[in-house]
């Protein structure tokens, strides 16, 4: 999985921004016109609505301000903001109301690097606080339904520490997008459970975001290394980026961390200002004690497996059914550069649907630790997750690990711990396999097709066996998928209750090949766990003569060169493609096809 860019666009961190008074006319003479809840005294004084105070607007100011204003400031906010007769104290433009109103309609509040609110909401507070007369300005950074998570200033009392750093880094004055990678095995004797994860600075100036990993598929080499992506099958636990702040479970719970397991420190490098000399050792501390109290987990909730084509706005969703009672602490969205939305909800097992996080006009720079609010998920609840993609490439981009690939997951803590890394689940019926004619399919192709369920099967593919292939058209009528390993990155599977559902079509004549397929796979992991996926196929190609493995060079949707494997048997054509590899496990598909009347 490519590495979270925790990157904020500006270094203002603070809540609390030194705030300019108002002049003393508070209310501009282009004014829009004053909402029917709001009253002015006889001097012209904006005196906002107290029932609507009450109503509606101070449940907003709570959900978006109140991190920092809240009943104790904090992160440096001067005041308050949730007690309406503080809020109008004071004489005219310099109540904190008007500074309200000010920033909103500036679009200085929340500070940059921080999540906006939704324009909407923005704007009712700032309509509100300046009795009509200012509109919030509309935001450009993402805005968040969701606040970050806030760590108390210090670590509890009585945890043991335990110090991941880099080993005096050497960043030269040339480095301007180095991302390094320090691999840690975590000692003792016995489990422990984190409660607190923060940020240890050495060389501030040349960092400009830090990742801690859990290195769950040891995959990850022994000695420090260069690492565009994370290691195949990490997890996420930690990051940090300009505006962030330390990690701390609540109520003394914590995150297991067993001896013998191998963590992953990302720190990414910008020496922008070219200063020589520059050695640095900055890390991550991790406040441990004994494996009492909450456990959490951490699991990434999303759809796997999707494509985006070029010059295109795509969507991908899946859903995450639950089947004990879980608990929602914290979220971190993840989308790479392409993305422009998401949103995840909860649908109840009656059919309700709430909100549990949206990002609008999502920037690849502003990936953070939202607060989930503790939202419990009920037996047979589901989440549902979308994400969007404005791919403005001239290529396809597929689900991966680089920069270059996109991703849709919201990594999520959660308590009790979830039984995989992973939760991918169809939004439809399982079996439902949607058949519409690919790019390379004939044009009037039918969609009348019969439905194939396959399977999965641990054992090698059988050697093709070749032959003449008659012209024609075959249809879809077994499928095998031929795997080396039924264990991989993400848990073992259960190839006895993993299936493959498909239906396809494939036309032949004077060598060339055209191959149309739907696919769906249902794959159980042996924790319970599904992944459902759908995998379409549709290429075109030539090749030449009557062995088993052939030349193909395929014509659609582009060029290339592979092979395909060819056995006929009468009636029957059995043709397989290049094999595939996906969390460390080796694919190698067999289609069966007949000849239709």
């Amino acid at each position: 999985m490519k590495t979270l860019h925790l990157v904020a666009a500006l270094s203002l961190t603070a809540c609390g921004t030194t705030v300019a008074p108002l002049p003393d006319a508070a209310v501009a003479a282009d004014a829009v016109d004053a909402s029917p809840e709001a009253a002015a005294d006889a001097a012209g004084l904006c005196v906002p609505d107290r029932a609507r105070w009450n109503d509606a607007v101070r449940a907003r100011v709570v959900t978006h301000c109140a991190t920092c204003h809240g009943a104790t400031p904090a992160f440096g906010a001067p005041y308050a903001l949730l007690d309406y007769d503080a809020l109008v104290a004071g004489p005219a433009g310099l109540r904190r109301v008007d500074a309200m109103a000010q920033q909103l309609a500036m679009g200085a509040m929340p500070p940059p690097g921080t999540p906006a609110p939704p324009d909407a909401v923005a704007n009712e507070i700032a309509q509100w606080a300046s009795c009509g007369a200012r509109a919030a300005a509309p935001a450009t950074r993402p805005q968040s339904t969701r606040p970050w998570v806030r760590a108390p200033e210090r670590a509890p009392a009585g945890l043991a520490a335990w110090d991941l750093r880099a080993d005096r880094y050497p960043v030269a004055p040339d480095v301007s997008d180095r991302y390094q990678c320090f691999t840690f095995t975590v000692p003792g004797d016995g489990p422990r459970f984190i409660r607190r994860m923060e940020m240890l600075f050495d060389r501030r100036e040349v960092i400009h975001h830090i990742v801690l990993l859990r290195d769950a598929a040891r995959t990850a080499p022994s000695a420090p290394f260069e690492c565009n992506s994370m290691p195949e099958g990490s997890q996420y636990l930690y990051a940090w980026a300009p505006g962030q702040d330390a990690f701390e479970f609540p109520d003394g719970g914590g995150l297991r961390m067993t001896p013998g397991e191998r963590y992953v420190l990302q720190l990414h490098y910008n020496n922008g200002a070219r200063a020589p000399g520059v050695v640095d050792s900055s890390g991550v501390r991790l406040y441990h004690g004994p494996p009492t109290g909450t456990e959490y987990g951490m699991v990434a909730i999303g759809p796997l497996g999707f494509s985006l084509p070029a010059r295109s706005v795509t969507s991908a969703a899946s859903g995450c059914t639950f089947r004990e009672p879980t608990r929602l602490y914290a979220g971190g969205p993840h989308m790479h550069v392409l993305g422009s939305s998401f949103l995840q909800q909860v649908v109840r097992a009656g059919g309700a649907r709430e909100d549990l996080i949206g990002i609008e006009r999502w920037d690849f720079n502003y990936q953070f630790s939202y607060d989930l609010g503790g939202t419990l998920i009920a037996p047979g609840d589901r989440i549902e997750t979308r994400c969007t993609w404005n791919n403005t490439t001239p290529r396809t981009v597929s689900n991966g690990p680089r920069t270059s690939d996109e991703m849709c997951f919201n990594f999520a803590y959660v308590t009790p711990p979830a039984p995989a890394l992973y939760c991918d689940e169809p939004l439809r019926a399982p079996g439902e396999v949607p058949y519409t004619p690919g790019r390379c399919a004939p044009p009037a192709s039918s969609t009348d097709l019969p439905t194939v369920t396959g399977r999965m099967v641990v054992t090698a593919a059988p050697a093709p066996t070749g032959g003449a292939i008659p012209d024609g058209r075959w249809t879809l009528a077994g499928i095998t998928w031929h795997i080396d390993t039924a264990t991989t990155s993400f848990g073992a599977i259960d190839v006895n209750e993993t299936a493959i559902v498909g239906r396809g079509q494939v036309w032949t004549e004077a060598g060339r090949i055209v191959a149309d397929l739907a696919n769906r796979l249902s794959l159980e992991l042996a924790s319970g766990v599904r992944f459902d996926r759908d995998i379409p196929i549709s290429t075109a190609g030539t090749y030449t003569g009557t062995e088993g493995t052939r030349a193909f060079t395929q014509t659609c949707p582009g060029g290339g060169a592979s092979q395909v494997m060819v056995s006929l048997d009468g009636d029957r054509l059995t043709l397989g493609f290049d094999p595939t590899s996906f969390a460390g496990i080796t694919v190698t598909p067999r289609y069966v096809f007949q000849r239709a009347p």
